[in-house]
């Protein structure tokens, strides 16, 4: 329960800061995964294991990209055939991880592979701070709801924090939104 509660502490104060666009709040998220690995590992979700090992070298990423003096600062979209390249990447990518994930003792191969790949696309998306992350978070986080409610162990906060990142995802959304068109 210690690890779940501090996932979700963490993941609360990455929220609201990614929200308002502040760049501490990758401190956060690398925080964060470090509690989710250990979570999962326990959990036998072995594509968030996978997935949240390899956040922790993004969040550095995603930290050194915020610089305010770079270029990849400022807030964009997706053209349509990026969007197009990244929804043939979860699509596929969801597909292929879920037939790995078939072949151990993961209770939801098929959820945890679209959660996976979807993060991870998100995730790369928040990272260049493209205003597209957002609806592709808040698919995500519906998802992700679902897998730790009806995990045979439940996981109550993790659920509640990815009610709550769903609205959130929303609300960086139009937040962002606002910015991007601010710095037009």
């Amino acid at each position: 329960m210690f690890l779940e509660l501090g996932a979700t502490i963490l993941g609360l104060i990455q929220g609201v800061l990614v929200m308002l666009n502040k760049r501490s709040n990758w401190i956060f998220y690398i925080l964060q995964m470090i509690f989710l690995i250990v979570f999962s590992s326990i959990n036998h979700l072995y594509g968030d294991v996978t997935n949240n090992s390899i956040y922790l070298v993004m969040g550095i990423v995603g930290f050194v990209l915020w610089n305010k003096d770079s270029k990849s600062s400022k807030i964009t979209s997706c053209k349509l055939k990026e969007r197009i390249i990244y929804l043939a990447i979860i699509g596929l990518g969801t597909i292929v991880v879920s037939l790995i994930l078939k072949n151990t003792d993961d209770p939801l191969p098929i959820l945890d592979a679209f959660t996976t790949v979807s993060s991870f696309v998100a995730t790369y998306y928040m990272m260049k701070k493209k205003i597209d992350t957002w609806i592709i978070w808040f698919i995500n986080d519906i998802f992700y709801a679902i897998e730790y409610f009806i995990l045979p162990n439940q996981a109550l906060y993790l659920f509640a924090l990815n009610i709550i990142w769903t609205v959130m995802a929303v609300a960086s959304y139009i937040n962002w939104k606002k910015i991007m068109n601010g710095e037009k």
